[in-house]
């Protein structure tokens, strides 16, 4: 036998058996490792968590009362009371609330927050003040937004941030809030597991709640069998509960839910810390790509802005052929107002994706620039519009928007040649501060102000220039905010003479009015039926 060849398989096979063997420890031992790690990774991940909710449940009785104390002064202000003096006091509260959470979480107040915190608050006014349902809305629009970029700004370091990253934040921020919805039921289970295994005394919180549970159907039993046992009985019961509206009930439930699962969960977001601090630096593609599409628009909007300069600023403007002024103005205004946003866009991407470039600065540069002709060049279409067509809120809505982007490209231009100037708050200072503006000015006043001077002087609304108010109705759908205007004597006696619908609008004036409770008391529909119950009496009296 060949001792030798048998000795070499032997070792061979017992070789590749050693290499088997090593490899499959080498396999076990990785895939242990990787199980080690998978579990140091869930195990941080759940200490992370817990150390993220231990704020919201160590704190639960404070957050829970606060949240509940919250929630009925929500629906004492706002039930059925969408712009009555409450709703100041209800942006106050919403502020002393936020703040006490915050301070509770703690989380230090920042100093910084001055001028957030005093435009809520002239806009919470400003709500009592107007009786236009469209600035309620924008209003309330903005103190939502600022109620979340203010709560943002205290939890989160938000100081290196650029638009986008605010954008993102405010977008996630709402997401977040509703992927805790049940954040106050397991906070206050896990509060109390650990209150039992502290040792702590059990709460007569409890037994209250137990009770009320067995109280409610039992009471409801016994009140069916008493109704159905006493003739007297049950018809005083009728009578008691006559005016009881059920539908009123659950709206008030539904508010009291709302205010406080959407306070607690917005807490408990913040608490958690599921918004990054950190900023992403997206400005790292090449600025040749940019320099190319850019240079081409900038061209074109430097011949644009040119002829809007010599035709349309300096020269005698004549409108083409078949073009009236008003189709002219709408037509050109909308087309402008659509690039401008167009540009805003372009720079704001051109300067949130590419590397820095002296030539790409100054190319943005002239775009924002040749924005500001257009810009120029809408408001004065507008306004020729305005003259031939009288006033609008949305015309008015639309100037407005042409002064704010006038400002913001100004921090844009900024924006441009340094980088880390914060835009996201300038453009937030800008549009609070104008809308401001807006909102005290009662846009509705100053529209009945300016229209009444065209229907008085031509004495017919129905030839009246291209567009106009033909009939009246625009004036009869104004808000409360007009009537000091429509209801002067001398304006009063022309509307009412030639037109039902402004008939109908001092009668719905007047109601409204009159309709007004201590908790919906609102100034402007005060002054409104007040003007025309002095206007209406003189009348009455002279006649």
């Amino acid at each position: 036998m060949d001792y030798g060849r048998m000795d070499m398989v032997n070792g061979n096979y017992m070789e590749e058996n050693n290499r088997r063997m090593a490899e499959e420890e080498q396999r076990r031992r990785a895939e242990e490792e990787r199980r080690r790690a998978e579990e140091l990774r869930m195990e941080e991940q759940r200490l992370e968590e817990e150390r993220r909710t231990a704020v919201m449940r160590r704190n639960f009785p404070f957050f829970g009362w606060a949240g509940a104390v919250y929630a009925l002064f929500y629906t004492f202000c706002l039930y059925k009371n969408a712009s009555g003096i409450t709703y100041p006091f209800f942006v106050a509260g919403t502020l002393i609330y936020f703040g006490l959470c915050t301070r509770r979480s703690g989380v230090p107040l920042k100093k910084d927050s001055t001028f957030t915190v005093v435009s809520m608050l002239l806009l919470g006014v400003s709500v009592f003040l107007t009786d236009n349902l469209s600035i309620q809305l924008f209003t309330k629009t903005g103190l939502f937004l600022l109620t979340i970029s203010l709560m943002l700004h205290q939890y989160l370091d938000d100081s290196k941030w650029n638009f986008s990253k605010f954008l993102l934040a405010i977008g996630q921020c709402l997401l977040e809030t509703v992927a805790c919805l049940g954040r106050p039921f397991s906070d206050g289970a896990a509060w109390r597991v650990k209150a039992v295994q502290e040792g702590k005394k059990d709460g007569k919180g409890r037994y209250v709640a137990l009770g009320i549970l067995v109280a409610v159907p039992l009471t409801l039993l016994i009140l069916a069998l008493l109704v159905s046992a006493d003739a007297v009985f049950r018809d005083l019961f009728v009578r008691v509960f006559r005016h009881i509206n059920i539908l009123s009930i659950l709206c008030i439930l539904c508010m009291l839910a709302f205010g406080f699962l959407g306070s607690y969960c917005f807490i408990a977001m913040l608490n958690s810390r599921v918004i990054k601090k950190e900023c992403k630096k997206n400005r790292n593609q090449e600025p040749v790509l940019a320099i190319t599409f850019t240079s081409v628009l900038a061209a074109l909007y430097l011949v644009f802005s040119m002829i809007q300069i010599v035709y349309l600023f300096m020269g005698q403007m004549k409108l083409p052929e078949g073009y009236t002024y008003s189709s002219y103005a709408r037509q050109g205004f909308f087309q402008l107002l659509a690039v401008c946003l167009i540009n805003l866009v372009i720079v704001l991407v051109c300067l949130g994706f590419f590397r820095e470039s002296r030539v790409l600065k100054a190319i943005l540069t002239v775009i924002s620039l040749c924005t500001y002709i257009m810009v120029a060049s809408s408001a004065y279409r507008m306004i020729l519009y305005i003259r031939i067509c009288q006033l609008t809120f949305l015309r008015i809505i639309v100037l407005w928007a042409l002064a704010v982007t006038a400002f913001v490209l100004a921090g844009i231009i900024v924006t441009i040649f340094r980088p880390d100037f914060r835009l996201f708050r300038y453009c937030m200072m800008v549009v609070t501060v104008f809308y401001l503006v807006l909102a005290f000015a009662k846009p509705d006043y100053w529209i009945a102000r300016y229209n009444i001077q065209y229907v008085n002087l031509e004495g017919n609304a129905a030839e009246q220039a291209e567009n106009s108010y033909r009939d009246f109705n625009y004036l009869s759908h104004l808000s409360a905010d007009a009537a000091p205007v429509l209801a002067k004597p001398e304006n009063y006696a022309y509307l009412t003479e030639n037109s039902t619908a402004m008939q109908s609008y001092f009668s719905r004036m007047q109601d409204k009015a009159d309709r007004m409770g201590i908790r919906s008391f609102n100034l402007s529909r005060y002054l409104a039926g007040r003007a025309v119950r002095s206007v209406s009496d003189a009348a009455a009296q002279t006649s």
